[in-house]
C-alpha cells in the first residue's frame, strides 16, 4: 500500500505582511516551495503515466505541461503534480505540498511490465513566481500549457504557467545550487523575495486550492475547485469511473470555501455546527491586520452548500469562524 499524504491544517508561525500581497498586486512576489521532482524515461512513460493520473498525458507536445491529480480508488484528490513532458519518452513530475512519497510509491507499485523508471531529482528545486508583473521579470514568460527555458544568474531554469495568485505566475524549476542566485536576480528586477506562507495567503484570497493542502481522504476533486487538474474525456485511470459518474449526475453537496477564523488555533480539520460534521479545514495563514491591529485568520475549506443562518462553525470544536466567499 501508498503511503498516505499527511494533509493536515497548518498555520505558520509568522505573519503575512500586507507589504508582502500589496506587492503581488501590481509587482512580483518569488519564494522557494517545498516539493519533490521525479525523471519518468522510458518507451512508455506516456502511456504508464497516462494511465496513472488524472489529466491527459499522451497528449501532451514536447515542452508542453498540465496540472495533474493522483486519486484513489474511491476518486479522492490525494496529491497533484504538474508534469512537464521534456521529450517523447521522458517526463518530469514535480509535486506539490507532502504529496511526493504518495506519488512516487503509489506510480512504483503499478509498474508491472511497463518499460519506464522513476528517478527522483533531488537537486533540482521549485521557485514560484507571482503576480502581476511576473512576466516582466522572466527573459521568455511561457504561455499556457507550455513550458520554456532561460538562463538567469547563470543558471539554467524551466519556467511554466502556475496561478498561485490573483494575478497569475510562474512555477520555476533551478539547480539547488543555483536557487539563492536566481532568487537574488529576480529580486534584483523588481520581485520581493518572501516566505511560502505569503504564496498561501495570495491563494487563500484568490480562492485558488492545491490538492495537499484542500484535497485528501474524503474530498473529491470537484469539492476543493481541482477540476482543472483531471480530464473528463480521456481513457481509465485510477478514479476514472467515479469522476464520470460525478460529471453525469453533478450533485455535490461541498464545494471550495474562503473563511475567517477567530483564532489561529487550529488543531485539527474537521469543521462542524451544532455537533455535525460539516466541512474539512485547509491552508490557514495569519495576515496582518490594518493600522497594526490584531492578526487576521483566512482559511480554505471544502464545506457543505446546504449551511443556512448564522450559527457559527466550529474548528476541532473550539475555534470560530465564518464563511468569507464561495468558490
Amino acid at each position: 500500500m501508498s503511503s498516505t499524504p499527511n494533509v493536515e491544517s497548518t498555520v505558520a508561525d509568522t505573519v503575512v505582511p500586507l507589504a508582502h500581497l500589496r506587492a503581488a498586486e501590481t509587482g512580483a512576489v518569488v519564494a522557494h516551495l517545498p516539493s519533490r521532482v521525479v525523471l519518468a524515461q522510458g518507451p512508455d512513460a506516456a502511456s504508464f503515466l497516462h494511465g496513472q493520473l488524472a489529466n491527459d498525458v499522451t497528449g501532451l507536445p514536447v515542452g508542453g505541461v498540465n496540472r495533474s491529480l493522483s486519486l484513489n480508488h474511491r476518486g479522492h484528490a490525494m496529491a497533484e503534480s504538474s508534469v512537464l513532458r521534456r521529450g517523447k519518452d521522458e517526463f518530469l513530475l514535480v509535486v506539490g505540498d507532502d504529496g511526493g512519497e504518495f506519488v512516487i510509491d503509489s506510480l512504483e507499485q503499478h509498474i508491472i511490465f511497463d518499460q519506464v523508471t522513476l528517478t527522483p531529482q533531488p537537486d533540482l528545486v521549485l521557485l514560484t513566481l507571482q503576480g502581476a508583473g511576473a512576466a516582466q521579470l522572466l527573459p521568455q514568460a511561457p504561455q499556457a500549457g507550455s513550458s520554456s527555458v532561460c538562463e538567469l544568474a547563470g543558471h539554467q531554469v524551466t519556467a511554466f504557467p502556475r496561478r498561485r495568485s490573483t494575478g497569475g505566475g510562474f512555477d520555476l524549476l533551478v539547480d539547488r545550487a543555483g536557487a539563492e542566485a536566481v532568487t537574488a536576480t529576480l529580486v534584483d528586477a523588481g520581485g520581493v523575495e518572501v516566505a511560502p506562507a505569503v504564496i498561501d495567503a495570495l491563494r487563500i484570497r484568490a480562492l485558488l486550492p492545491t490538492a495537499g493542502r484542500e484535497g485528501g481522504e474524503g474530498v473529491l476533486p470537484q469539492e476543493a475547485g481541482l477540476e482543472d487538474a483531471l480530464s473528463y474525456r480521456k481513457g481509465c485511470y485510477l478514479g476514472q469511473e467515479i469522476m464520470a459518474r460525478i460529471e453525469a449526475r453533478g450533485n455535490l453537496r461541498r464545494s471550495l470555501t474562503r473563511l475567517e477564523l477567530d483564532s489561529a488555533a487550529v488543531t485539527g480539520r474537521q469543521i462542524s455546527r451544532g455537533g455535525r460534521a460539516v466541512g474539512l479545514l485547509g491552508s490557514v495563514v495569519q495576515i496582518e491586520g490594518p493600522d497594526g491591529g490584531a492578526p487576521m485568520v483566512e482559511a480554505l475549506a471544502v464545506l457543505r452548500n446546504d449551511l443556512e443562518g448564522d450559527e457559527p462553525l466550529e474548528v476541532a470544536g473550539a475555534n470560530v469562524c465564518r464563511v468569507h466567499e464561495r468558490a
